[in-house]
Protein backbone atom coordinates (compact mmCIF):
# COMPACT_ATOMS: atom_id res chain seq x y z
CA UNK A 1 0.00 0.00 0.00
CA UNK A 2 1.23 3.52 -0.70
CA UNK A 3 2.33 5.59 2.29
CA UNK A 4 -0.27 8.04 3.62
CA UNK A 5 0.71 10.32 6.52
CA UNK A 6 -2.13 11.71 8.63
CA UNK A 7 -1.31 14.23 11.36
CA UNK A 8 -3.77 14.92 14.17
CA UNK A 9 -2.63 18.15 15.79
CA UNK A 10 -3.69 21.24 17.75
CA UNK A 11 -3.12 22.76 21.16
CA UNK A 12 -3.19 20.61 24.32
CA UNK A 13 -6.73 19.77 25.42
CA UNK A 14 -8.40 19.54 22.01
CA UNK A 15 -8.58 15.74 22.00
CA UNK A 16 -5.73 14.79 19.67
CA UNK A 17 -4.82 11.45 21.22
CA UNK A 18 -8.42 10.30 21.58
CA UNK A 19 -9.18 11.15 17.94
CA UNK A 20 -5.89 9.74 16.64
CA UNK A 21 -6.39 6.43 18.44
CA UNK A 22 -10.01 6.17 17.25
CA UNK A 23 -8.89 6.91 13.69
CA UNK A 24 -6.15 4.28 13.92
CA UNK A 25 -8.74 1.73 15.06
CA UNK A 26 -10.80 2.52 11.95
CA UNK A 27 -7.94 2.57 9.44
CA UNK A 28 -5.38 0.23 10.93
CA UNK A 29 -1.87 1.35 10.14
CA UNK A 30 0.80 2.69 12.45
CA UNK A 31 0.13 5.12 15.31
CA UNK A 32 2.93 7.40 16.52
CA UNK A 33 2.62 9.72 19.49
CA UNK A 34 5.28 12.31 18.68
CA UNK A 35 5.76 13.40 22.30
CA UNK A 36 6.26 9.80 23.41
CA UNK A 37 8.79 9.26 20.61
CA UNK A 38 10.76 12.29 21.82
CA UNK A 39 10.90 10.94 25.38
CA UNK A 40 11.52 7.30 24.44
CA UNK A 41 14.44 8.07 22.13
CA UNK A 42 15.70 11.13 24.04
CA UNK A 43 15.22 13.47 21.09
CA UNK A 44 15.43 16.39 23.48
CA UNK A 45 17.09 19.77 22.94
CA UNK A 46 16.69 20.98 26.53
CA UNK A 47 14.56 20.75 29.63
CA UNK A 48 12.13 23.60 30.20
CA UNK A 49 11.91 23.64 33.99
CA UNK A 50 9.69 26.73 34.02
CA UNK A 51 7.00 24.88 32.02
CA UNK A 52 7.83 21.47 33.54
CA UNK A 53 8.39 19.93 30.11
CA UNK A 54 11.10 19.13 27.60
CA UNK A 55 11.83 20.90 24.34
CA UNK A 56 12.07 18.52 21.39
CA UNK A 57 15.11 18.65 19.13
CA UNK A 58 13.09 19.26 15.97
CA UNK A 59 15.99 18.60 13.60
CA UNK A 60 16.78 15.19 15.12
CA UNK A 61 13.08 14.39 15.39
CA UNK A 62 12.54 15.14 11.70
CA UNK A 63 15.48 12.89 10.80
CA UNK A 64 14.16 10.05 12.98
CA UNK A 65 10.63 10.36 11.64
CA UNK A 66 11.91 10.41 8.06
CA UNK A 67 13.67 7.09 8.75
CA UNK A 68 10.48 5.60 10.22
CA UNK A 69 8.36 6.77 7.29
CA UNK A 70 10.88 5.44 4.77
CA UNK A 71 10.19 1.90 6.04
CA UNK A 72 6.43 2.39 6.47
CA UNK A 73 3.59 1.71 4.09
CA UNK A 74 -0.13 2.24 4.35
CA UNK A 75 -1.41 4.74 6.90
CA UNK A 76 0.77 6.39 9.52
CA UNK A 77 -1.17 8.45 12.06
CA UNK A 78 0.87 11.07 13.90
CA UNK A 79 -0.43 12.52 17.18
CA UNK A 80 1.04 15.66 18.73
CA UNK A 81 0.82 19.43 18.95
CA UNK A 82 3.89 19.84 16.75
CA UNK A 83 3.28 16.76 14.59
CA UNK A 84 2.92 18.94 11.48
CA UNK A 85 6.35 20.46 12.06
CA UNK A 86 8.31 17.21 11.93
CA UNK A 87 6.87 15.69 8.74
CA UNK A 88 9.41 15.85 5.89
CA UNK A 89 8.48 18.44 3.28
CA UNK A 90 8.89 15.79 0.58
CA UNK A 91 5.67 14.18 1.87
CA UNK A 92 2.20 15.54 1.17
CA UNK A 93 0.39 14.78 4.43
CA UNK A 94 -3.17 15.23 5.58
CA UNK A 95 -2.95 17.63 8.52
CA UNK A 96 -6.05 17.85 10.71
CA UNK A 97 -6.01 20.81 13.08
CA UNK A 98 -8.43 20.21 15.95
CA UNK A 99 -9.85 23.41 17.47
CA UNK A 100 -11.74 23.97 20.71
CA UNK A 101 -13.59 27.00 22.07
CA UNK A 102 -11.16 28.75 24.48
CA UNK A 103 -13.80 28.90 27.23
CA UNK A 104 -14.22 25.11 27.19
CA UNK A 105 -10.48 24.62 26.64
CA UNK A 106 -9.69 26.65 29.76
CA UNK A 107 -11.87 24.34 31.86
CA UNK A 108 -10.24 21.21 30.39
CA UNK A 109 -6.68 22.44 31.01
CA UNK A 110 -7.52 23.39 34.59
CA UNK A 111 -9.10 19.96 35.11
CA UNK A 112 -5.77 18.47 33.97
CA UNK A 113 -3.97 20.40 36.67
CA UNK A 114 -2.06 22.79 34.41
CA UNK A 115 -0.66 25.79 36.28
CA UNK A 116 -2.10 29.20 35.45
CA UNK A 117 0.74 30.32 33.16
CA UNK A 118 0.58 27.12 31.16
CA UNK A 119 -3.21 27.36 30.85
CA UNK A 120 -3.14 30.89 29.49
CA UNK A 121 -0.18 30.30 27.17
CA UNK A 122 -2.15 27.48 25.56
CA UNK A 123 -5.35 29.54 25.45
CA UNK A 124 -3.44 32.31 23.69
CA UNK A 125 -2.03 29.83 21.18
CA UNK A 126 -5.53 28.52 20.46
CA UNK A 127 -7.22 31.93 20.22
CA UNK A 128 -4.48 33.38 18.00
CA UNK A 129 -4.31 30.39 15.61
CA UNK A 130 -0.64 29.70 16.35
CA UNK A 131 -0.77 25.98 15.49
CA UNK A 132 -2.83 26.61 12.37
CA UNK A 133 -0.44 29.28 11.09
CA UNK A 134 2.50 26.95 11.71
CA UNK A 135 0.91 24.13 9.72
CA UNK A 136 -0.05 26.44 6.85
CA UNK A 137 3.45 27.89 6.73
CA UNK A 138 4.94 24.40 6.42
CA UNK A 139 2.47 22.77 4.01
CA UNK A 140 0.14 25.46 2.67
CA UNK A 141 -3.57 25.46 1.91
CA UNK A 142 -4.93 22.21 0.52
CA UNK A 143 -2.96 20.03 2.96
CA UNK A 144 -4.51 21.40 6.17
CA UNK A 145 -8.06 21.10 7.50
CA UNK A 146 -9.40 22.56 10.73
CA UNK A 147 -12.22 20.99 12.69
CA UNK A 148 -14.07 22.71 15.52
CA UNK A 149 -14.45 19.77 17.90
CA UNK A 150 -16.06 21.75 20.75
CA UNK A 151 -19.50 20.16 20.45
CA UNK A 152 -18.62 17.10 18.37
CA UNK A 153 -18.43 13.49 19.49
CA UNK A 154 -15.23 11.57 18.80
CA UNK A 155 -17.15 9.46 16.27
CA UNK A 156 -18.31 12.59 14.40
CA UNK A 157 -14.76 13.97 14.26
CA UNK A 158 -13.40 10.68 12.93
CA UNK A 159 -16.21 10.47 10.35
CA UNK A 160 -15.37 13.97 9.10
CA UNK A 161 -11.71 13.03 8.77
CA UNK A 162 -12.63 9.85 6.90
CA UNK A 163 -14.80 11.82 4.46
CA UNK A 164 -11.82 14.00 3.59
CA UNK A 165 -9.47 11.02 3.28
CA UNK A 166 -11.96 9.42 0.86
CA UNK A 167 -12.07 12.61 -1.22
CA UNK A 168 -15.71 13.32 -0.36
CA UNK A 169 -14.84 16.70 1.20
CA UNK A 170 -12.08 19.24 0.57
CA UNK A 171 -9.58 20.30 3.21
CA UNK A 172 -10.40 23.83 4.37
CA UNK A 173 -9.22 26.38 6.90
CA UNK A 174 -10.81 29.63 8.01
CA UNK A 175 -13.75 27.94 9.70
CA UNK A 176 -12.82 29.14 13.19
CA UNK A 177 -12.62 32.71 14.56
CA UNK A 178 -12.37 32.57 18.33
CA UNK A 179 -11.55 36.25 18.76
CA UNK A 180 -14.60 37.21 16.70
CA UNK A 181 -16.77 34.86 18.75
CA UNK A 182 -15.48 36.28 22.04
CA UNK A 183 -16.03 39.80 20.77
CA UNK A 184 -19.63 38.98 19.82
CA UNK A 185 -20.18 37.55 23.29
CA UNK A 186 -18.70 40.65 24.90
CA UNK A 187 -15.95 38.66 26.64
CA UNK A 188 -12.96 39.45 24.43
CA UNK A 189 -11.47 42.15 26.66
CA UNK A 190 -11.70 39.95 29.75
CA UNK A 191 -10.14 37.04 27.84
CA UNK A 192 -7.25 39.13 26.50
CA UNK A 193 -6.52 40.43 30.00
CA UNK A 194 -5.85 36.82 31.11
CA UNK A 195 -3.37 35.82 28.42
CA UNK A 196 0.10 37.20 29.01
CA UNK A 197 1.89 36.02 25.93
CA UNK A 198 2.03 33.36 23.28
CA UNK A 199 4.85 31.25 21.99
CA UNK A 200 4.86 27.89 20.30
CA UNK A 201 1.93 25.66 19.45
CA UNK A 202 1.25 24.17 22.86
CA UNK A 203 3.33 23.73 25.96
Amino acid sequence: MPLRVIAITGTPGVGKSTVANALTSKLGGQYINVGDLVKKENLVAEADEKRDTVVADIRRLRTRLAAILKKADGDVILDGHYAYDVIPKTIEPFVFMLRRDPVRLEAILKERGYDENKVYENLAAEALDVCLMGALKRFGHGRVDEIDVTYMSIEAVVDEILEILKGEKEMKVGKVDWLGKLEEEGTLEAFLSKIKGVGECGS
